[in-house]
């Protein structure tokens, strides 16, 4: 076998729990498609890990995760996972060939509900310049979370959303206070070439980004039932979807890994 645990994802769940697989001298190996981080680099603020009073960006969070991930040479393959089939053991297909595993960790996250539109962003992340106007389509944490960090890089941002807000009342005060920030509400009629036709209005903007919504990418692990198999983080949490409930998720893999290995204990993580 390639080693004894093989997780997919390198966010706050796969890192934790590669980082207490290491401290049980159990091997693992995280494939990540992307950087080390995962989704959270997205975020504007971290605020709830309870370890920075004053909250903590997205990017410096990812950065503390590359630090944890150097300091216990944790192996990392920079590849997409395109399978898992589960069988006597675990194997694991990339472009680069196939990985062989004893238990899994999924900490593969989510992925955007889509708009059926061409032109539309889903990550704040995939904008790397200043702009003049940006529009949010969403309602929810994510949408006002992409708004605060929107606003430092664009003269005006739009938040169309087509329900009363969803977001947590801290963040809506927040984005409240962010001059540059407009809220409207509406829905979506049509978008084309940058310009969104609403039923408050049109509108043309540099960079539209759709936020309504995740579901859980798990399509690519067979039988996620399978006892050798653990899910982790924000792929199992519905709408708990929460940095500190990832790692601690990542945490509790490990350590029922490690009671297997140790005591023939049965699993515990559903």
């Amino acid at each position: 076998m390639d080693a004894k645990v093989g997780i997919i994802g390198a966010g706050p769940a796969g890192v934790a729990a590669a980082v207490q697989l290491k401290r049980f001298d159990i091997s693992s190996t995280i494939f990540e498609k992307d950087r080390i981080g995962g989704l959270i680099r997205n975020a504007h603020r971290v605020d709830n890990t309870m370890l920075f009073p004053n909250g903590i960006s997205g990017k410096n969070f990812a950065a503390l995760l590359e630090e944890y991930v150097k300091k216990y040479r944790i192996s990392v393959v920079h590849r997409e996972v395109q399978s898992a089939r589960v069988r006597d053991s675990i194997i694991l297909t990339t472009d680069i060939g196939e990985f062989e595993f004893e238990y899994l960790v999924v900490a593969t996250g989510t992925r955007p509900n889509r708009l059926p539109y061409p032109g539309v962003h889903y990550h704040i992340t995939e904008l790397d310049s200043q702009y003049d106007s940006i529009m949010i389509i969403g309602g929810g944490d994510i949408a006002l979370d992409y708004a605060l960090s929107a606003a430092q890089i664009a003269s005006e941002v739009i938040v169309l959303h087509r329900s009363e807000l969803k977001a947590l009342p801290a963040l809506q005060e927040e984005v409240g206070n962010e001059r540059k920030i407009r809220l409207l509400r509406g829905a979506v009629l049509d978008i084309a070439e940058n310009v969104v036709r609403t039923t408050c209005g049109a509108f043309k903007v540099d960079k539209i980004i759709g936020a309504i919504g995740r579901v859980p990418n798990v399509e690519i692990v067979e039988r996620i039932t399978h006892p050798n198999v653990f899910l982790a983080g924000d792929v199992k949490n519905g709408i708990y979807r929460q940095s500190s409930l990832a790692i601690a998720d990542g945490i509790r893999a490990a350590m029922d890994i490690w009671r297997r290995e140790r005591y023939g204990a049965p699993a515990g993580n559903r």
